[in-house]
């Protein structure tokens, strides 16, 4: 519900309720404290003055300091009731209150202390009544006159301080949600931007988790058009690299037609044909199994592959298709997680890669949960090496990536990490899990 105002809003809505919720709690709680704290500091004050009183023996010429305060004396032998103060009738009538319903029975019982309050009319009155000896009892009383400003005011100071506190801790939340607002805004303009494609720029100087999106939401514009460069770069080289072989088959198929052979003969301008074909076929395959990867990337079960007997496999087709390259091999058993139809294509294409560029040999050493594919020929670039493996990157020699795009799509696709590193005397991909 709150959700459809603003922050601005909903602080404000949110601090009121508890603000509301708060007072209407503590107000009660602080009443009965401070009711509590009167009660006790009305006895305290009221046996100060009786030890006073008992310090005069009883005299009958007793002036205390504090004229509010009415001392009488019990003496339960003659039954009399003694005062040194004028008492009205009114006090009388407590007195009659007092008989009745604690002092006889404080007797009876022979109990030594007794303090207890009583409504009189619109007053409350507080007594006190001390045994001072065998015969002996003090009767202290006192009005609350005094007592109920003390708790109004008390309770006024109580709450000013309460709205004061509520006041300046608004303030501060306000301030602080209002400095979120403005670099959210900033935030959602520069999304904005980025969506319908305009220049922007993004500065927040802030070392929060709004700092961090900030400077992740920048790091995705620049990755961003990054990769709408590099996509436009390779749409570039690959109409080029297709126009070619699409020339060649048009040429050639129409000076066929026309019963031209450009290359001496009909057989041997076929081939021409059919080779540029296989060419166009390998690339567009290359294109859609790299789509293909994103597609089964989610539908990962539980299949296993044999790294070892796939890699033999693949060396023995290897050594006769490149008699010339010395392949050496160090394999021991391990299984990696997925199916053996994909990760024979990302080795093929690791292996094709190293055939391209090798001298004479490749090394390939297979351990638990890692495989090394060496060739010893030039080194990388190793200013940026994970370029290698970024779709649509344009390699060495103008190659366009495709093969080690697929080989990075599948290795992560499996939980797994690839990277090249150059050697003292050549370049090994490596494959292994992931911490």
């Amino acid at each position: 519900m709150l959700t459809k105002y603003s922050l601005q809003k909903q602080l404000v809505i949110i601090f009121s309720i508890i603000a509301i919720g708060v007072l209407a709690v503590l107000l009660p709680i602080i009443d009965n404290n401070l009711t509590h704290v009167i009660d006790n500091e009305m006895y305290d004050v009221l046996t100060r003055s009786q030890n006073d009183f008992y310090s005069y023996d009883f005299s009958p010429d007793y002036a205390g300091s504090d004229k509010q305060i009415y001392h009488f004396t019990y003496n339960i032998n003659e039954d009399t009731l003694t005062t040194a103060q004028n008492i009205s009738a009114k006090k009388y009538q407590i007195l009659d209150y007092v008989f009745q319903n604690d002092l006889y029975k404080m007797v009876k019982k022979n109990k030594k202390k007794l303090q207890e309050k009583v409504k009189m009319q619109d007053q409350t009155v507080y007594y006190q009544i001390v045994k001072a000896d065998d015969s002996n009892y003090i009767i202290s009383l006192v009005y609350s006159d005094y007592s109920k400003t003390l708790i109004n005011n008390l309770k006024d100071q109580v709450i000013d301080i309460f709205y004061i506190a509520f006041l300046i801790i608004g303030l501060a939340l306000f301030v602080w949600v209002s400095s979120l607002i403005k670099p959210l805004k900033l935030i959602k303009n520069y999304i904005d931007d980025i969506k319908n494609d305009k220049e922007s720029e993004l500065h927040i100087q802030r070392e929060d988790e709004i700092g961090v999106l900030s400077s992740s939401l920048i790091e995705m514009k620049e990755e961003i058009d990054r990769q709408n460069e590099i996509k436009e770069e390779m749409i570039h080289n690959i109409s080029h690299d297709l126009k070619t072989p699409i020339a060649l088959i048009q040429t050639y198929a129409q000076s066929i037609k026309d019963d031209i052979y450009p290359y001496g003969d009909k057989d041997s301008s076929v081939d021409v044909i059919l080779e540029n074909t296989d060419r166009l076929e390998k690339k567009v395959k290359s294109l859609l199994y790299l789509n293909r990867l994103d597609y089964i990337s989610g539908q990962i079960g539980d299949e296993t592959c044999s790294m070892k007997e796939l890699i033999e496999h693949i060396v023995f087709q290897l050594t006769a298709m490149h008699p010339q390259i010395e392949i050496i091999t160090d394999l021991q058993d391990s299984s990696f997680k997925g199916k053996d139809d994909y990760w024979r294509i990302c080795i093929e294409n690791i292996i094709e890669n190293a055939a391209r560029y090798v001298h004479h040999e490749i090394k390939i050493i297979l351990k638990d949960q890692y495989l090394e594919i060496f060739n010893d020929g030039e080194p990388i670039d190793d200013s940026n090496p994970e370029s290698l493996f970024q779709p649509y990157e344009i390699g060495h020699k103008g190659q366009f990536g495709l093969g080690l795009s697929i080989v990075y799509k599948t290795v992560t696709m499996y939980g797994y990490k690839v990277e090249a590193v150059n050697r003292v005397d050549g370049v090994s991909f490596i494959i292994q899990k992931k911490d």
